[in-house]
């Protein structure tokens, strides 16, 4: 894939898209744990203040240390490593949020401290992981932009039974291509996601042609996230959907993914 380090040891991934509702806190939930499963370490940031990523991985969880502490201006080293949470799933940590988090937002603006990401955790990430997943709030406000001024890539799902969330899609990429000119030149829109796949229904199949239609093949994950009760049973449990349903087609097209990932920086690294 044109414009992918050779040299890249760890990978930071924004999991993004404007529009609310596209699965974004799923996706990162699950692709994080598919990725730690196939042997990769993995970090995930939980900076939407709404918490779900945080309840789903930390469930038992008491968070003293929080995105809060993290993104405090002036928090040291040490602070930010107490930050940093060890799940219940071999291989992945997570930083978790609490919606206290919002009330500093309207200082970083001021102070325009986007940098925190970049700054304060790629040099760690760069240390110990080998993937770190961003899971964004629905919007293009500070979190996302902070989100983004530290990343290598961005994933933006997008819902295959929804013309609205196509528009999410296209005002997401106009945002990446923003950043990459003021504030993040290595930043690149790594491919979209299609969420709940329902392949009988005819306006998946026309918002799928759309985008096939709209975007290069090679922006699009061969991979597609069927439409499955089992998520919605795995996140009222507040688990990922291995361990939820480890046989479900869903879980499935979560390896295929995890693996998808893989092979396009390991190929990447090979030329």
């Amino acid at each position: 894939m044109k414009g992918l380090s050779k040299n890249m040891n760890s990978i930071i991934i924004s999991i993004m898209n404007s529009k609310g509702g596209v699965g974004k806190t799923t996706v990162t939930c699950n692709l994080s744990d598919g990725l730690a499963r196939r042997g990769k370490k993995v970090l995930v940031v939980d900076m939407d203040t709404q918490s779900n990523t945080t309840k789903t991985l930390l469930p038992q969880a008491t968070l003293e240390y929080t995105f809060y502490e993290f993104i405090s201006p002036g928090s040291s080293e040490e602070i930010i490593k107490k930050c940093i949470h060890a799940t219940q799933n071999k291989n992945l940590h997570c930083i978790p949020n609490i919606n206290e988090t919002s009330s500093l937002e309207p200082d970083l603006i001021e102070r325009k401290d986007f940098y925190a990401i970049r700054d304060k955790l790629r040099p760690y990430v760069q240390e110990k992981y080998d993937f770190c997943l961003l899971d964004c709030p629905p919007n293009m406000g500070t979190w996302v932009i902070t989100a983004l001024y530290g990343s290598d890539f961005v994933i933006i799902p997008t819902l295959a039974n929804s013309s609205y969330s196509i528009d999410g899609l296209l005002k997401a990429v106009t945002l990446i291509n923003n950043v990459r000119k003021n504030g993040n030149k290595n930043l690149r829109f790594l491919k979209l996601l299609i969420n709940q796949v329902h392949k009988r229904q005819n306006i998946c199949q026309y918002n799928i042609n759309q985008i096939q239609q709209n975007f290069p093949e090679e922006k699009i994950f061969n991979t597609m996230i069927p439409v499955n009760v089992t998520f919605s049973q795995a996140e009222t449990g507040n688990k990922t959907i291995f361990k939820e349903a480890p046989t479900s087609r869903g879980c499935l097209a979560y390896r295929n993914l995890s693996q998808e990932i893989i092979d396009i920086f390991n190929n990447e690294g090979e030329k």
